[in-house]
């Protein structure tokens, strides 16, 4: 499952090539050892691995993975800062030059990046949040809102809407929460009793007051996302 994580508006940099027709802007994605807004932080050598692999990530618009992607990366690289990019909008489609158009009035001027990683890659702060130190990177979005924290409460509620089965609540709450296998099947093992009989909801179909008991859950713990 995806995550994702808000660049802080002062530190994406973001600008444009001198010849602004060419659609190239560079700016960056992610800025090393700074606290986003559930106090999660990037450590330096994060994105070596996803780097070195080759694979580019995908330029989306805030997240839209279901929309045709309005433009590609076609640099990125690790400095003392953070995560460095170079992108190229695509002007010969609509989404290309709405998208350009917004990031030269300054309507768009965030960057946010969308990943995955495993239980190794990450270690609790004692306060709360976590420190990150490997990302599988999957994107980089231009976003409107970079450093808003309503914006991950609401991706939150998005995620949990779409979940059909118990396994996709466990996944997330592994993920997401940092939850044991143990500790995350019993969470939603509990869940879906309360479920069914208030209910008598089918164990497979766990939408409706599951998930919200689950995104419930989740807001209470935000030091915990």
């Amino acid at each position: 499952m995806q995550l994702n994580l808000h660049n802080p508006l002062d530190q994406c940099q973001l600008k444009f090539a001198s010849d602004e027709k060419t659609g190239e802007f560079e700016g960056y994605a992610s800025v090393f050892n700074s606290n986003d807004a559930v106090n999660d932080s990037i450590v330096p050598g994060a994105f070596a691995k996803s780097i070195l692999s080759g694979r580019i990530p995908r330029l989306f618009v805030n997240h839209k993975h279901g929309d045709i992607p309005p433009g590609s990366w076609t640099d990125l690289k690790e400095d003392d800062h953070g995560l460095w990019g170079r992108g190229s909008i695509n002007l010969d489609i609509e989404k290309g030059r709405e998208l350009h158009s917004a990031m030269q009035r300054g309507d768009m001027d965030g960057l946010s990046i969308g990943f995955t990683m495993g239980d190794g890659d990450f270690s609790r702060k004692d306060a709360g949040g976590r420190i990150i130190k490997n990302v599988d990177l999957r994107e980089i979005s231009v976003v409107t809102f970079p450093c808003e924290p309503g914006a991950r409460i609401s991706a939150v509620k998005a995620e949990i809407e779409g979940f059909m089965t118990l396994k996709d609540y466990e996944n997330y709450l592994r993920e997401v929460g940092g939850f044991s296998k143990s500790m995350a099947t019993a969470i939603v093992s509990q869940i879906a009793k309360v479920a069914r009989s208030d209910s008598g909801a089918n164990e497979r179909q766990m939408t409706g007051k599951a998930g919200a008991g689950v995104l419930a859950m989740i807001e209470n713990m935000k030091t915990k996302l």
